[in-house]
């Protein structure tokens, strides 16, 4: 343990502070792939502010430890914060910056306080544990949401560095409180040199975390752009073909395959724009009133399906009924021009998605233009 005395902890944060920067631009640099989402420009920001504030910290043999304490303790609950803000537009709910105003707030205070105001060890330790225990368990709330597909891997490993990097200052606090261990970085001792090393091992982890999950959210974003109908939102075919790959292989269910009534007539009449309108309302009608665990998809043009299992040997058709009767009301708030617009649409059973969704498919579509030759005779007649 002798050769632990002789290492200088400002030259481990140094060497940790480089390779933090290192992977701070590499996070930053993946902006130049694809678009610049919020989450990343947060994570970038996180990741800075973590480095900078571990980095500070061990810089107090050469800068007046007072004012590095001040400014490294905020900027590492400023990071953690910033990391919650960015986790959170990933799972689509975004948190106003006002709510975590309170932790920053606790945080300069407490630092100002027990540094230059009222110079105290204890209440330094403990306001600067406060923050990080909360913003510990703000993160774990969130990476728990994100416990799957490409995130699996770095959600675990950020939930665990993210606790481990709270006991290892937990610990160091105790160290200093309990058993008189020097709180400066400026002393070379062997818990000082072994506390430095770990915290910036675990920083690092955390920024290789920030970067692990940068990469997960731009795999999504691609797989989102391989199975999402990019103007309603529903799945295309791609998408439907892997929601269905996921299907158990014995339960049955119904396809239900609808069609817009005249909507060329709508693209010719009012322009495309009025086209679209009218497929995203009706795919969004379609989210509103499918039945619960169903699967949407685009199938093209303006023809949708609808996939829902079926628990009982009967099915019933209220939630399609529910549908026509809502549309009408849906399309005259989102374009008058597409009132005209009804739909047609036609049911087939399967009881086997492997060997009975395809001629489910296209059963359902033959008796969708059925329904839709009848209609068109009976307007015809009416019209007559």
């Amino acid at each position: 343990m002798e050769w632990l005395t002789s290492v200088d902890p400002a030259t481990v944060g140094v060497a940790f502070g480089i390779a933090g920067i290192a992977v701070t631009a590499v996070i930053a640099l993946l902006a130049s792939v694809g678009d610049w989402t919020r989450s990343l420009s947060w994570w970038v920001a996180a990741a800075f502010c973590l480095t900078v504030g571990y980095t500070l910290n061990t810089f107090q043999a050469y800068v007046p430890p007072a004012w590095a304490i001040a400014i490294s303790n905020p900027l590492t609950v400023i990071g953690g914060c910033l990391f919650y803000v960015g986790m959170r537009h990933v799972v689509g709910a975004p948190v106003p910056l006002r709510k975590l105003a309170p932790i920053v707030f606790v945080s300069v205070l407490g630092s100002i306080l027990f540094v230059f105001v009222w110079p105290s060890l204890t209440g330094r330790v403990f306001s600067q544990l406060a923050c990080l225990l909360v913003i510990t368990l703000l993160n774990v709330s969130v990476l728990r949401l994100l416990d799957h597909g490409y995130y699996h891997f770095p959600a675990r490993f950020l939930l665990i560095v993210n606790i481990m990097l709270l006991l290892m200052l937990a610990a160091r606090g105790a160290v200093v409180l309990i058993f008189g261990a020097p709180a400066s970085a400026m002393v070379r001792t062997p818990v000082n040199a072994l506390i430095y090393c770990m915290a910036g091992l675990l920083i690092l982890s955390y920024l290789a975390g920030i970067l692990l999950i940068c990469f997960a959210e731009k795999q999504t974003m691609l797989r989102r752009l391989a199975t999402e109908d990019s103007l309603t939102g529903v799945h295309n075919r791609r998408g439907l073909r892997d929601a269905l790959n996921a299907w158990p292989a014995r339960q049955g269910g119904a396809v239900t395959v609808f069609d817009i009534d005249h909507f060329k007539r709508v693209n010719d009449g009012f322009g495309h724009e009025a086209g679209d309108i009218l497929l995203k309302t009706f795919a969004q009608a379609l989210r509103a009133t499918a039945p619960t665990g169903a699967t949407i998809a685009r199938l093209g043009g303006d023809e949708f399906c609808v996939v829902e299992p079926l628990t009982t040997a009967t099915f019933s058709s209220e939630w399609i009924e529910t549908l026509q009767e809502q549309l009408p009301t849906r399309l005259e708030i989102a374009s008058p021009s597409a009132l005209s617009c009804k739909v047609s649409h036609g049911t087939s059973r399967f009881a086997s998605i492997d060997a009975e969704f395809t001629d489910a498919l296209r059963e359902a579509d033959r008796a969708l233009y059925r329904y839709k030759a009848g209609r068109m005779a009976r307007e015809d007649k009416s019209h007559a």
